[in-house]
């Protein structure tokens, strides 16, 4: 046999692998895909909500004054407001007959949105955003860990509305969270209860990526956190929650990523900025081969983020 045949053989057999790699990642990428869909679906007959796209900018909507009576503060027949009643001890305000929860982008003069004032940074009296985030992406995260562990009381302020967000951190894992995909910030509708993601990626924009629910509860380290739950709630008779921990915790999910084996817990620190980290849930695979989770206990990712209040 010459040489030339001996290629020619390995072309006829590398010809077949090479199609069956290409199927295998063209299966996979539809799976993440139906996943996003009934995840999305689940959540929208979960809330009540009709099937319409969530944008990451409330625009209208039930905006404070016409439905809580007082321009700025949150909507009573928010799923919210109850859950911040029974938790109210967990807040500043706590101490007080009653609290103003009041939405995030409505805390200035008259329900103005007030732009957020952020603290200096080494040669910088007054950073921007990109600034800001660029200085705090060379420092370790555990630079924010007394912070977030010392904020045990919560704002009265309720997470609403567009918010930019940048990953902060120079360890390994938020390197990594910062490639994949272009995560660039979150978009809360305090009167549903739901909240989304911003992924942007060139030219494109997807405001509805990763959606889950928000909601006050205890923290991972202690006191009251906002709790951003990808999960989702099929309520299957019987298989239920057999099917709800596959597809949260072992499928794919949108973006290759499945956040339904993740959540996030989030505290404002300033009027309009907030801190937030990423905790891996139990038995949890990681689709991009890394932050996964086999132990039986939720644990922090060493991913810390900051969110700013956008007012658009």
């Amino acid at each position: 046999m010459t040489s030339r045949d001996m290629a020619g053989g390995k072309d006829r057999h590398s010809k077949p692998r090479l199609r069956r790699c290409i199927a295998v990642a063209l299966l996979s990428v539809v799976a993440s895909l139906c996943v996003a869909e009934c995840r999305r679906r689940i959540l929208d007959e979960e809330n009540g909500i009709p099937e319409v796209e969530y944008n990451l900018i409330r625009e209208g909507g039930l905006d404070g004054e016409g439905q809580s009576g007082s321009k700025g503060k949150l909507w009573t027949g928010s799923p919210l407001h109850g859950a911040l009643e029974y938790s109210k001890a967990g807040f500043e305000c706590g101490d007080k007959k009653s609290c103003n929860w009041v939405y995030s982008d409505q805390t200035g003069p008259d329900g103005t949105c007030a732009v957020p004032k952020l603290p200096p940074i080494p040669y910088n009296e007054n950073p921007t955003i990109a600034e800001f985030c660029g200085y705090y992406q060379t420092i370790p995260p555990w630079h924010w860990d007394f912070m977030y562990r010392n904020r045990t009381l919560l704002s009265s302020t309720v997470p609403n509305g567009a918010m930019y967000g940048c990953i902060v951190g120079s360890n390994w894992q938020s390197a990594e969270a910062r490639r994949l995909p272009g995560w660039a910030g979150k978009g809360f509708d305090a009167n549903s209860g739901r909240f989304s993601n911003l992924v942007q990626v060139m030219a494109y924009r997807d405001t509805g990526a990763y959606p889950g629910r928000f909601y006050p509860t205890y923290s991972q380290e202690g006191g009251l956190a906002w709790t951003l739950d990808y999960s989702i709630r099929s309520g299957i008779p019987v298989v239920g929650g057999v099917v709800d921990f596959v597809v949260d915790r072992l499928l794919p999910g949108q973006y290759i990523r499945n956040f339904g084996g993740f959540k996030d817990e989030i505290k404002e620190i300033s009027r309009g900025v907030w801190l937030g980290r990423v905790y891996a849930l139990p038995m949890m695979l990681s689709w991009d081969l890394s932050l996964g989770n086999i132990s039986p206990f939720t644990v922090y990712t060493q991913v810390s983020f900051l969110l700013f209040q956008a007012c658009l």
